[in-house]
């Protein structure tokens, strides 16, 4: 018999958990570059970068299941890219 080592796909609340704020943050993104006033296009890309950072916290969180290590890892820098994006959002406002 042969072996091989596959990966199981992810389940659907994780998939969506991802994909869900990453198809948000490029519909924010699109939208801020069409923006006429620069200070409202700027909330909007800022809005779109923490989008991005809930959707690479789910991943991590995924990860975790998987592999401790780099879930921590990943779970950790994504926690403060996050706590950074609300900073300047806050700043923003």
């Amino acid at each position: 018999m042969e072996t091989t080592t596959r990966s199981r796909p992810a389940p659907l609340p994780w998939k969506l958990a991802f994909f869900l704020p990453l198809a948000a943050a490029v519909a924010l993104q699109v939208i801020s570059r069409t923006q006429a006033d620069l200070h409202t296009g700027v909330k909007l890309s800022i809005i779109g970068n923490v989008f991005l950072s809930f959707s690479l916290v789910a991943q991590a969180a995924y990860l975790m299941r998987r592999s401790a290590l780099w879930g921590m890892l990943m779970l950790m820098f994504c926690g403060g890219v996050l706590a950074f994006g609300l900073y300047v959002l806050l700043r923003a406002l």
